[in-house]
């Protein structure tokens, strides 16, 4: 028999049993330890964590998220299929690569849904869980404080006219308050107020969980008309309870001469004529929608639950123009410069082409639905975030990122913002696999450094239902004086500085 070259032979054992003889199969053993990788999503990577260990005779797996505070997640057992892996019940599956040492795959939509995000482990130092943050920084002056009687979940409003606030509870009552904390009047609703009550020319715009959009007068609180605006929605569901769709807010009203515009969460975009209280029109979406629409030119444009983004005549609802943002949209829409901005839980802000719904641009923040309006001030975009427990500062004219800060918990709600401070209320909660606390947080506009931090510590019994405590209302700020409602049901008046 022919002797084959030492060349040919070589070929021959690298085809045979790999290069360099690396081992084709995967061992389970070969996997026990700490694995660590830094995907990348329009330009932005995270840190990511896996461990495999023994547990009960079994190799299981679990899985860290450094970036929104989880760590350790079970993905459960690990099963080996030649150069595969999977994991159950969460799948998570993997392939190893010899000659590289690596496990690579596609992250899980359950922790990054709508792309597919492509991701490389390498063995890695171990990943120790930190302690709890410290959110220490000077607490600011209270002014006052006053109670209204229930949670406050909508955003404030504020007439500069007659210096007053108005305030919507989950008792269903909408407060109108003067700036030295006195109760001008109050209006009974019945049912939740979810909406940011809308102060336009010398009324008040509030809805209210019965059903109904009410127009009252802003200086006594008078009953001008009311109207259905939901011809049967389905009950919220707690987000503290299974099936929730954490539809925590609902949709405020925009007005043009004629008519004010509001979402519902029965599917339908209602224009109203704001004389009258009588419906123009209605157009229905394929899902709820808690989002406040926006006006531009000619054109109202609104957002659901399933993601779609509609611009239509305001005259007859005719259909200009669509987009599909893949996920909920349930913070309010935002106009600025031609640009509409929206929030997704795609884990997307996105800007569009007001004029028609071409796509202008994405900025991607990691592992966190966007359900914070954005506000715009001097061409930068701020917005609360959820898991991402941060607040950031995005340039509105190509969606790159300033700054982000971390805040001590979910800021779901619209900040305030003005020349020299954004501010922003969070949530926290009892069991939850990260550390999240209610607070309102000032920073400063120019970089996002803590000016101050107002702590809103739980009870016992918040901690034991799993209830959210903190400032899920949108803050305002009116001078040189913060004012925000809490989940305990309290105003406050917060000196700026």
């Amino acid at each position: 028999m022919k002797k084959l070259p030492w060349r040919s032979l070589f070929l021959l054992t690298l085809v045979l049993n790999g290069p360099c003889g690396a081992e084709e199969v995967l061992r389970p053993g070969d996997l026990a330890g700490w694995w660590t990788a830094d995907p990348v999503r329009g330009g932005e990577s995270s840190h990511v964590a896996l461990q495999f260990l023994e547990r009960e005779g079994k190799l299981v797996a679990e899985l860290s998220l450094p970036a929104i505070g989880v760590y350790a997640v079970s993905l459960g057992e690990v099963s080996v299929n030649g150069n595969a892996l999977d994991t159950r019940p969460l799948a998570f599956p993997l392939t190893w690569d010899a000659q590289h040492h690596t496990l690579s795959g596609v992250l899980p939509h359950d922790a990054v849904p709508v792309y597919d995000i492509r991701v490389e482990f390498r063995r890695g130092a171990p990943l120790i869980k930190p302690e709890p943050p410290r959110w220490q920084a000077q607490r600011p002056t209270v002014k006052w404080s006053i109670e209204t009687g229930a949670p406050v979940w909508a955003g404030l409003a504020y007439d500069a006219k007659t210096a007053t606030l108005y305030v919507g509870n989950e008792a269903g009552v909408l407060n109108a308050i003067d700036t030295s904390g006195n109760v001008r009047w109050k209006m009974q609703s019945g049912q939740p107020v979810r909406g940011r009550p809308a102060v336009i020319d010398d009324s008040v715009y509030v809805t209210s969980d019965n059903g109904l959009l009410y127009r009252l007068d802003k200086n006594t609180g008078r009953e001008e008309w009311r109207v259905a605006i939901d011809t049967g929605s389905p009950a919220r569901i707690p987000t503290n309870q299974e099936g929730s769709r954490w539809d925590r807010y609902g949709s405020s009203v925009v007005a043009d001469a004629q008519r004010v515009y509001v979402a519902s969460r029965d599917k339908n975009l209602y224009a109203i004529d704001r004389d009258t209280g009588r419906e123009a029109w209605r157009v229905a979406m394929n899902d709820i929608m808690t989002a406040t629409p926006v006006l531009y030119r000619d054109m109202v444009i609104c957002a659901s639950f399933d993601g779609a983004v509609q611009a239509m005549a305001t005259e007859d609802a005719r259909v200009r123009w669509r987009y599909d943002a893949k996920l909920a949209v349930s913070g309010d829409l935002v106009i600025d410069a031609g640009h509409v901005l929206i929030g997704s839980r795609s884990y997307d802000l996105i800007a569009l082409d007001a004029a028609d719904g071409k796509e202008l641009w994405k900025h991607y923040y990691w592992f966190s639905w966007i359900e914070s309006p954005p506000v715009v001030h001097d061409g930068v975009a701020y917005t609360g975030s959820s898991d991402a427990v941060g607040v950031y500062a995005v340039n509105v004219n190509d969606g790159s990122q300033r700054w982000k800060a971390s805040v001590p918990g979910w800021a779901w709600a619209r900040p305030a913002v003005n020349d020299g401070f954004v501010v922003a209320g969070t949530v926290g909660a009892g069991a939850y696999p990260g550390f999240r606390s209610g607070a309102l947080v000032a920073l400063e506009r120019s970089g996002g450094a803590i000016r101050w931090i107002f702590l809103e510590p739980p009870t016992k019994n918040v901690l034991d239902e799993k209830r959210g405590w903190g400032f899920g209302a949108s803050p305002l700020i009116v001078g040189d004086v913060v004012y925000a409602a809490d989940l305990n049901g309290r105003v406050h008046a917060l000196a700026l500085q």
